[in-house]
């Protein structure tokens, strides 16, 4: 669950609703200056589907015992984080192993804590007495990753897009996907980048800026999208942002809360698009 908080009041969206919209990204992503991810298809489903383990804990979220505040997706306990992750990387592992095996390199990389040292990035906090439940992941994720590797590398169809290079490359683009996604849930908005985005196949990189430029419009330069301008919707729930009395209490507050959109525009020139909107 992603947390926005807004004055006495809690923005709420569900973790499968922030990957769906970094889902659309990739179907959206590839233009004449930045080369389609392939396997289009399979790299399309990991980042839609990224984060499909909190299905089940989004229909029942918790509350933080200490603060009574509901979890964010960063400080629900370990276990249960290494739980749902797991289960939903075993997911598209059965769907697509090419999809599964870079969920599972995400996956790891949530528990890289130079990552928190990094613009933009974050790693999961992990208290001292779990990190061995942390370990213990990290190696069967590498184990699975490894094997992985090899079934892809087996299959003449994709074994050119298993070698290390096509998959770092695939993995810097799910996370700028997943980092682009996480800029319009957690707002507010602010000039922003995300940095080392791959542009083709030979090596060469962008770093993307993001500037606000008004009425929830967005610009993005380099823009690596073939639409221009991108029509983008969050669904959202508002609470009131308070102490619960129990995880009864807040899933009560929260089922009663109904859906709304948060909508943005994203485009190159915000200018274009600005003055557009003023002759309509």
């Amino acid at each position: 669950m992603i947390i926005q908080e807004q004055g006495d009041q809690l923005i709420l969206i569900r973790q499968t609703d922030h990957a769906m919209l970094a889902g659309f990204f990739a179907r959206a992503l590839g233009n004449k200056f930045f080369s389609r991810p392939e396997p289009f298809e399979s790299f399309c489903l990991a980042a839609a589907e990224h984060d499909n383990g909190w299905n089940e804990w989004e229909l029942l979220p918790q509350i933080d015992p200490k603060t009574f505040m509901p979890y964010n997706f960063m400080s629900i306990p370990t276990e249960e984080h290494i739980a749902l992750y797991q289960r939903g990387i075993e997911r598209v592992v059965r769907a697509d192993r090419y999809a599964g095996l870079l969920v599972s390199m995400h996956c790891a990389g949530l528990y890289d804590r130079t990552r928190a040292t990094m613009p933009g990035f974050s790693a999961k906090y992990v208290r001292s007495n779990e990190s061995h439940l942390v370990t213990d992941f990290l190696q069967r994720l590498r184990l699975q990753q490894l094997r992985l590797k090899v079934d892809l590398r087996a299959d003449s169809f994709m074994k050119a897009y298993a070698d290390d290079h096509a998959l770092q490359a695939n993995l810097q683009r799910l996370e700028a996907l997943d980092r682009l996604s996480l800029y319009f849930c957690l707002a507010p908005l602010d000039d922003s980048t995300i940095d080392a985005v791959p542009v083709n196949a030979n090596g060469i990189e962008a770093d993307w800026d993001l500037q606000p430029a008004g009425n929830s419009l967005v610009t993005l330069k380099p823009y690596p999208f073939l639409k221009d301008p991108l029509e983008i919707s969050i669904l959202a729930r508002r609470i009131p942002k308070r102490p619960y009395a129990d995880e009864n209490e807040f899933q009560k507050i929260l089922a009663q809360a109904p859906y709304f959109a948060l909508n943005f525009t994203l485009s190159a020139d915000g200018a274009r698009i600005n003055s557009r909107s003023a002759v309509a």
